[in-house]
């Protein structure tokens, strides 16, 4: 009796506990009832509770795994543990054959938006929104919210903006802002600019309310300005734009990581590959962290790659850039931005048949138009339009738009190719391009297929006066009893012109009066206007010549007379006179070096440490003797030499005048 006692009162503590909250004091009063009762389901699953409300999904895992009379009643607490541990397809698997309550719809509903299946997390949540016996009823400010968000993520932002329309008006700005992130889909930036505007102000008042002090309301706002920052840049204005991501980094550590890193990449692309890539470049490698990934959607995930690829090719970081081009091939492998990241590089190489062949490639195995287009503007680029055309005629998807008829058209008639750029228009329906090919066949003298062009856009719009104007002036060339029948109609459906503002003019005045002229010239006081009355004297009417202008004075300088201009200035005088033909490099002053100074000066004095450098041998005295008797030697034999030569002289010197004695004889 005294246990039940106990139990009734510890449970009574417990009841407590929970109702204040105080989730720690309330596990720790179940592991005490739990000690003496140890198979109580009902304590099992308020501790189980606790330790969820606590952020603890580990131990409710394994607390779940230990009691198994207690996992068949908490299968919704058990999904949702895994779905806190990012083990979404165990979530799910725990979910199937549960139930389809709202609670459990709801957070299918949560793990199919983590997972990507926006589509199924829309179902879910409009699952959720209906009552037991299928009828709608009105939905909270979150889950509407949350409908909003899975339709926009979907790309049905279409009918996201439309389910926003009929709800009721209402205060929360978490509505305004998903109403936003549509708007934006849809490309209408002003209404998401003025949406964004009104959650920032609903936000701004409702949370002073709660005690939130100036700081942690900005924080609170960091999703709401980084999203109107990136409406403001989408918009041209990067002058605003870069002043509130600015303005985020200021408390950078207390924001959500990924807000954090969404603005910082936004940040980036607006910088683009040319200011502070280094500061931009630690921006990417911090917004690739694992665990940030866990907490980005895929799309946030794939653009964080792709920019930060583009970022590492743009400095040349050519390893970093193919790791990152390997983690978003293995991430995202219909994706086909590391095709085009390639074939930049590539490009860059100058291989551009490898540009060709990887463009070619990604345009088979992806659904993407970009590698497509991306070739056949290389291909255009390097003076190829047939096979451009090739290229281009092989994307179904665009064949319709305007832009890839203009395309076409224009190729095929620069190849001089008429007849198959008439038919690019077969088959397009839209007035637009209805126009177009109105047009194309008038400027080719094809009038009958104008015609056509021209009547099928009168059934579309029965009240366009500008294609019943053509339809008479095509049918005028082949038929002028139809266009006499079209032009009655025109003149049913022109409205009549009032002529009482009309100015009445004499026909005859109108015919002999002068042709007008361009240029404005003036008018004489005397001159009478045209048409106000017949002229007595065709030679009264002048006009008045116009005035030539006038040339300045030539003003020459002074002392110059034009008359006896004397030689001709030197063509070269606008040069430097190093850079002339006629100029002389002045003699150094070999005496430059020599002391200007006073007599004793030490100016031109040699320094100790200044010192030759030529190799000296110092002798020995034996070398010394030897260098000695050598030169006596060539002294001797230079004077031998001398005294042998001087004789030679003399002896030839009596020969001659033996000779010449003899001779007298």
């Amino acid at each position: 009796t005294w246990r039940r006692m106990e139990v009734h009162e510890m449970l009574q503590e417990l009841d407590g506990a929970i109702k204040d909250d105080a989730h720690e004091r309330a596990i720790s009063v179940c592991d005490r009832i739990l000690a003496l009762t140890p198979d109580d389901v009902e304590v099992l699953q308020s501790k189980l509770v606790c330790l969820v409300e606590l952020g603890q999904y580990s131990q409710a895992l394994a607390m779940l795994d230990a009691h198994h009379e207690l996992s068949n009643k908490a299968s919704f607490e058990r999904a949702y543990c895994l779905y806190m541990l990012s083990r979404e397809t165990e979530a799910l698997a725990t979910l199937q054959g549960v139930g389809s309550s709202k609670q459990h719809a709801l957070l299918a509903a949560q793990v199919h938006y983590r997972l990507g299946d926006h589509d199924k997390a829309a179902e879910l949540l409009h699952q959720a929104a209906q009552t037991e016996d299928g009828h709608d009823e009105a939905p909270s400010a979150e889950l509407s919210t949350n409908i909003i968000a899975a339709l926009t993520s979907a790309d049905r932002a279409a009918e996201a903006a439309e389910y926003a329309r009929g709800l009721p008006n209402t205060n929360q700005f978490e509505l305004f802002y998903n109403r936003a992130c549509a708007a934006i889909e849809l490309g209408e930036l002003g209404e998401a600019k003025a949406l964004l505007t009104t959650a920032l102000k609903a936000c701004r008042e409702a949370l002073p309310t709660d005690e939130y002090t100036e700081e942690e309301i900005e924080v609170e706002l960091g999703v709401l300005t980084a999203q109107a920052a990136y409406v403001d840049q989408q918009r041209g204005d990067t002058e605003a734009a870069a002043k509130a991501y600015k303005a985020l980094f200021d408390f950078k550590s207390e924001l959500d990581p990924a807000v954090a890193a969404v603005a910082a990449n936004n940040l980036v692309a607006l910088r683009g590959g040319q200011a502070n890539l280094f500061d931009s470049w630690k921006k990417c490698r911090a917004n690739l962290s694992d665990a940030l990934a866990k907490k980005l959607t895929a799309r946030q995930r794939r653009s964080f790659l792709f920019n930060a690829a583009l970022l590492a090719m743009n400095m040349t970081k050519n390893d970093q850039c193919k790791e990152l081009l390997a983690t978003i091939t293995k991430e995202f492998p219909n994706s086909a931005d590391p095709a085009l990241i390639q074939a930049a590089l590539a490009v860059r190489s100058k291989q551009v048949t490898n540009c060709e062949q990887i463009l070619s490639k990604a345009a088979e195995n992806c659904n993407d138009v970009r590698p497509a287009l991306t070739l056949a503007q290389l291909q255009l680029q390097a003076k190829q339009p047939e096979r451009a055309l090739e290229t281009l005629e092989g994307i179904e998807s665009l064949m319709a738009t305007p832009a890839m008829v203009g395309t076409l058209v224009a190729l095929y008639e620069k190849l001089g190719n008429v007849d198959a750029a008439a038919a690019a228009f077969d088959k397009r329906i839209s007035p637009k391009l209805l126009q177009a090919a109105a047009a194309f066949h008038a400027r080719h003298g094809r009038w009958r297929e104008a015609a056509q062009a021209q009547q099928r856009l009168l059934d579309e719009e029965p009240r366009n006066l500008q294609a019943l104007a053509g339809l008479v002036i095509s049918t005028s060339h082949f038929d002028p009893d139809a266009a006499n029948q079209h032009l009655s109609r025109l003149e049913l459906a022109v409205p009549a012109i009032d002529e009482s503002d009309l100015e009445q003019l004499d026909p005859e005045q109108l015919e002999q009066a002068s042709l007008p002229r361009v240029a404005k010239r003036a008018l004489t006081d005397g001159r009478k206007r045209e048409g106000e009355g017949e002229a007595e004297n065709s030679n009264d009417v002048e006009r008045v010549k116009k005035k030539r202008r006038s040339r300045r004075k030539i003003l020459w300088p002074k002392g110059f007379d034009p008359e006896n201009p004397g030689p001709p200035p030197d063509p070269e005088r606008w040069l430097p006179k190093r850079e002339r033909s006629n100029y002389r490099p002045r003699k150094k002053d070999k005496r430059s070096g020599i002391s200007r100074g006073p007599q004793g000066s030490t100016a031109g004095q040699a320094r100790p440490q200044d010192r030759t450098t030529t190799n000296v041998k110092v002798l020995t005295e034996d070398e010394k003797e030897k260098a000695r008797v050598r030169k006596e030697e060539e002294a001797k034999a230079a004077a031998a030499a001398a005294a042998a030569a001087a004789a030679a002289s003399t002896s030839g010197a009596k020969k001659k005048g033996k000779g010449k004695a003899k001779g007298k004889w």
